[in-house]
């Protein structure tokens, strides 16, 4: 029997209650600290880093820029074009020399070079002997480039990007006549035009899900008043998050798709977990309970159920911080902030706001039809969801196993996912990086996509003979062309340019040769050598994803397992539980495969897109799905707990619980359904695959999981559910399967 004196959160409850009126106003500070760091944190958005810690391609990066600080620690190409004018022209030589002279001049500019030009036979005036090899490369005689050095780290190199671009090509066109344009191409700049395309797509996204969501709680309500409440809940929530990301703007590093993704979880999250509890006040009124007495029935036993739920999907992001690259560790707490926040506010704000609000939480307009959330149904036959649940209880294992085989068909397409970093050519259309990288395209194509092999010698030595390795590198079907830079003293490099666009597996799989095959075989001996280089960065995200991969996923079903014992008071039950939710994220894998890749490889939504999934993608879906599909598991389950404990059948147990929780668990799942859906109208490739992936999951696990696959398995095992092993201790057991207490 439940007693409401000792439990902890019914007493929470109760004083939050009776405080109410100072946890209002804890809160009102906590909103307004949010929308006062608003501003600031937009201001300090950045793109994610795609630099992984300690990686071969990171350490290049630093030997070399300290060997050249010229180069920087990062390049930038600016391509100036011209429609009429060819790059030997005079008002186009004066334009290059305007543009390198005004670059040359910005603050974080390490150096400018000019690349050679089509149809000048003499070399470029710097670093002839660098880059006149490369010559060869560039066809299109109305275009001219220019390699320029940036200091800095990665968010000042990008604040200060539509500064250069602006000065660069002022510059030109005012020495051209307006005859010659500049485009600024890069990580750099790539970086900074998909942070704007990502601020501008937050507002978007918002103006989509917040009425959207309102609307979902409106029609599954059918109570004004009540679906505002968790609505209001989950805005107060993300805006204490965003608040305490503005707060730790100087130690966490916040890009555009963490803003958004975390905004959608905490939406998400925030409505489900106050729901959940309302939804229990509701029917505990409806039964004749007091309202203080209700508010505290509601946390002690739903609002536990909210509790587990938010603390397994907090540990399951912990596995995140196994991955070296700096992107996950910032998702895992983000989410973390953002489901703490969700969690004080169903805990505090909301059962302080249900007691003033109670009389209008079944208040609606006489045109809408009247829902009574607490009537009694019995298991047999009284409405369609008590004849599905007799239904099911009769065939068990007929939808188990065709339930089973479609989603495990589903999954199949699995298997081709193909990730990298995406170009974004949709998001990006018509941005100077965009218009640039087309334009560098359409003539030399591994451009932008250079490799960087350093060789390393004790200084005051000899240099190396590079020449093997230049000729083997040369020799790959996959180079364009290779190149030397020596610093005369302890470092020389190998410009290596490839064939293809940075954003082709091509790519990849050159770097990769380059580092297993070709250095191995034709490096100097005895000397180390790092290959780096932005297609490296690429390669080294992959390689680290893909190696933490099975660590990750073991992590977060070792912590589900445990943490499900220790709820469930089961051995089978999170056996279940966690393959229900392996079952669910196959089949939105799966999806998402033919969706964003189809059989070709192409994006269907976007065919100009090679369909290349961010790395992050995958393991941050998974992570969080794990995470959310236990609220789900833990609603139902604890339920059937609840009913079994009272009747001692499972057959009842299970149709009742069935019963009683597919409404309000098909009514979260599309709340969060909408809050990841929403991410479908960004132009953002990665945002778009993030929320499809996951809200296609949630309709899976609310839909055909939860209400045919869960309850028919449950009958399946009957009273081998509620199985632990006893532990005795002193002659005494601990726990006996055979009886449930309700208060679990």
């Amino acid at each position: 029997m439940l007693d409401l004196r000792v439990d902890p959160l019914a007493r929470l409850a109760s004083v939050m209650v009776r405080y109410r009126r100072r946890v209002f106003a804890c809160w009102l500070i906590a909103i307004v600290i949010g929308l006062c760091g608003l501003p600031r944190l937009l201001g300090s958005v950045v793109s994610p880093s795609i630099e992984v810690e300690g990686s071969e391609s990171q350490r290049a990066t630093e030997v070399l820029g300290a060997a050249l600080p010229s180069l920087g620690n990062d390049a930038m190409i600016a391509v100036l074009n011209s429609e009429t004018r060819r790059a030997v022209d005079t008002e186009f030589r004066a334009a290059l020399g305007a543009g390198m002279a005004a670059l040359g001049e910005e603050n974080g500019v390490s150096g400018v070079v000019s690349l050679p030009l089509i149809g000048d036979p003499r070399p470029a005036p710097v670093l002839a002997d660098t880059f006149e090899p490369l010559r060869p490369l560039f066809r299109d005689e109305h275009t001219a480039y220019l390699l320029v050095g940036l200091s800095g780290n990665d968010q000042e190199r990008q604040d200060r990007v539509p500064a250069q671009q602006r000065v660069i090509d002022d510059a030109v066109q005012a020495a051209s006549g307006g005859t010659v344009r500049a485009y600024l191409v890069g990580i750099s700049a790539f970086g900074q035009a998909v942070q704007q395309a990502e601020i501008a797509d937050l507002l978007r996204i918002e103006l989509v899900a917040v009425p959207v969501a309102i609307l979902v709680l409106l029609i599954g309500l059918r109570a004004p008043v009540a679906a505002l409440v968790p609505a209001g809940m989950a805005g107060a929530a993300v805006l204490t998050a965003l608040g305490v990301f503005a707060l730790l703007d100087d130690v966490l590093r916040v890009d555009g798709m963490l803003l958004v993704g975390t905004n959608a979880v905490g939406l998400g999250v925030g409505i489900d977990y106050a729901l959940f509890v309302m939804n229990r006040y509701r029917e505990e009124l409806s039964g004749g309970a007091p309202p203080e007495r209700a508010v505290a029935t509601a946390a002690a036993t739903t609002g536990r159920t909210v509790v587990y739920s938010g603390l397994i999907l907090a540990l399951a992001c912990t596995s995140l911080f196994l991955v070296r690259w700096p992107v996950f560790a910032q998702a895992a707490v983000g989410v973390m902030v953002v489901t703490a926040a969700a969690l004080a506010a169903s805990v505090s704000l909301l059962p302080a706001a249900l007691i003033p609000l109670t009389r209008w939480l079944e208040w609606r307009p006489r045109w809408m039809p009247e829902q009574v959330p607490g009537r009694k149904a019995k298991v047999e036959g009284r409405d369609r969801l008590a004849r599905w649940a007799a239904h099911l209880m009769r065939r068990p294992w007929r939808y188990a196993i065709a339930v089973t085989a479609g989603l495990l068909l589903a999954a199949v397409p699995m298997a081709d996912m193909q990730l990298g970093i995406n170009l974004e050519r949709r998001a990006l259309a018509g941005t100077p990086d965009r218009i640039g990288q087309e334009i560098v395209d359409r003539d030399s194509p591994g451009l932008t996509s250079t490799l960087l092999v350093v060789v390393q010698r004790p200084a005051d030595t000899a240099a190396p003979d590079t020449g093997p390795l230049v000729d083997a590198l040369r020799a790959d079907a996959e180079v364009a062309g290779a190149s030397v830079i020596d610093d005369g003293v302890a470092v020389q490099a190998v410009i290596v340019v490839p064939r293809h666009l940075p954003d082709s597996p091509a790519v990849v799989r050159l770097v990769e040769r380059i580092r297993t095959q070709i250095v191995p075989a034709a490096a100097p001996p005895g000397l180390p050598v790092l290959v780096g280089g932005s297609s490296a960065l690429v390669a080294d995200l992959l390689t680290e994803t893909s190696r933490k991969l099975w660590w990750v996923v073991g992590c977060v079903l070792t912590m589900m397992f445990v943490v499900l014992v220790a709820v469930l008071r089961s051995v089978l039950l999170p056996l279940k539980a966690i393959l229900m939710s392996l079952l669910a994220t196959g089949a939105s894998f799966g999806l998402t495969v033919l969706l964003f890749q189809g059989y070709t490889g192409d994006d269907v939504v976007d065919p100009a897109d090679p369909g290349l999934l961010w790395p992050q993608v995958p393991l941050v879906v998974f992570v969080l799905l794990f995470g959310l599909s236990t609220d789900y598991e833990l609603f139902l389950v604890r339920r059937i707990q609840e009913e079994y404990s009272a009747t001692g059948d499972n057959r009842v147990a299970v149709a009742t619980g069935l019963q009683r929780t597919a409404r309000p668990i098909s009514l979260a799942a599309a709340i969060l359904a909408v809050a990841f859906g929403s991410l479908l109208v960004s132009d953002i490739n990665g945002l778009r695959a993030f929320g499809f992936a996951i809200a296609a999951a949630l309709i899976i696990d609310a839909t055909v999981i939860r209400l045919v696959l869960v309850p028919a398995l449950m009958q399946i095992m009957g009273r081998w559910n509620w199985w632990l092993p006893a532990i005795a201790y002193s002659g005494k057991h601990l726990h006996r399967p055979e009886a449930v207490s309700a208060a679990q």
